[in-house]
């Protein structure tokens, strides 16, 4: 038997799972459904969804990113022409930092 590291099972016991499969097992062989199963096809038409005021914006800001483009094709023109000039400067102290910055949140 497996061990549930992550705790997510904790309050099931293996003596109920077992019930509900056998539950199951026996509502599939006799091809008859359960109550709560006759219940809810009983009911069409009333299954709703709703977003919560939270899912709305990041849905919205979802699809304002997608509208944005991959490239700020601006800086890329400045950086271009800076280092067609001969005047980009690279500060290895600033990149070092910035790549430690990056490692330590991982």
């Amino acid at each position: 038997m497996a061990n549930d590291i992550n705790g997510i099972n904790s309050g099931r016991t293996p003596q109920a799972d077992e019930k509900q499969i056998q539950t199951l097992r026996r509502e599939s062989a006799s091809n008859t459904p359960s109550r709560s199963t006759a219940n809810r096809s009983a009911s069409p038409g009333q299954d709703k969804v709703s977003l919560t005021d939270m899912a709305a914006r990041l849905k919205s800001l979802e699809q304002k990113l997608a509208e944005q483009p991959d490239v700020d094709q601006a800086r890329v023109d400045k950086v271009r022409t800076a280092m067609a000039k001969g005047e980009y400067r690279v500060d290895p102290e600033r990149v070092a930092d910035k790549m430690m910055n990056f490692e330590s949140n991982f």
